[in-house]
């Protein structure tokens, strides 16, 4: 059975959208929760790599060492052309890892409606969604694509929203946020957002579109790993 690491970085951490697709390809998930000393996976003992959000900051990855290891795995993993996906700290570690800059622009926690650019046409993991996509953010720092990577949605008010880097897709917002874990992260981190009936009115709006553009992104980015 092909095996997909999940990295966690978060405390409150949960798979939300990422579980059913890649457990219906019928892959196997192997979590590494980090902040309980869980080890990092070797690039030779996985097919997939998932890096998901948490609440540490890629600015200063280099002076963490738990960070500048796992950049270092994020190097391995692409030389050794395992697909990677990471999702808002994990995309910004990917960024960092490839020599793309991270920085801080203070909290955002809100909903986007983004666009596919040109170079998403055809793109194994971004080619099949649907416009609008929609995207959800809760983080405080943005990233640019790094050297050679092509940027695959817009518009992003700083930084960019979405690259591709050979085998590795790094996203700044969250697919992976389903209704459960949007319920779990007001109820720990709520205080952070500053008008709760709106966000929770653009939720419901945006809570279909973003079951929907999960299945996809997830599912597609399973058969790559099964292509492989």
């Amino acid at each position: 059975m092909a095996r997909v690491a999940v990295l966690h970085h978060l405390e409150r951490s949960a798979l939300g959208h990422v579980e059913a697709p890649l457990r219906g390809a019928g892959l196997e998930l192997d979590e590494r929760v980090l902040f309980r000393g869980d080890d990092l996976p070797a690039a030779a003992d996985v097919d997939g790599l998932v890096v998901l959000g948490g609440d540490q900051s890629a600015v200063n990855a280099d002076a963490d060492p738990l960070l500048a290891r796992e950049a270092a795995l994020l190097r391995e993993m692409l030389a050794a052309e395992v697909p990677v996906l990471g999702i808002c700290l994990g995309g910004q570690m990917l960024a960092h890892a490839l020599g793309g800059t991270v920085r801080h622009v203070g909290r955002i926690v809100e909903w986007r409606g983004l666009r596919k650019t040109a170079a998403a046409t055809g793109d194994p993991l971004f080619g099949g969604l649907e416009e609008p996509v929609p995207a959800m953010h809760w983080n405080e720092d943005v990233f640019e694509a790094p050297p050679g990577a092509s940027v695959l949605l817009e518009p992003a008010p700083a930084g960019v929203e979405a690259f591709r880097a050979g085998t590795a897709w790094g996203v700044q917002y969250h697919p992976d946020v389903d209704r459960s874990v949007f319920e779990d992260w007001m109820r720990a981190w709520g205080h952070e957002v500053p008008d709760h009936d709106a966000l929770r009115r653009a939720t419901d709006e945006w809570m279909a579109a973003q079951d929907r553009a999960s299945a996809t992104l997830f599912g597609a980015f399973a058969r790559v790993v099964l292509e492989r």
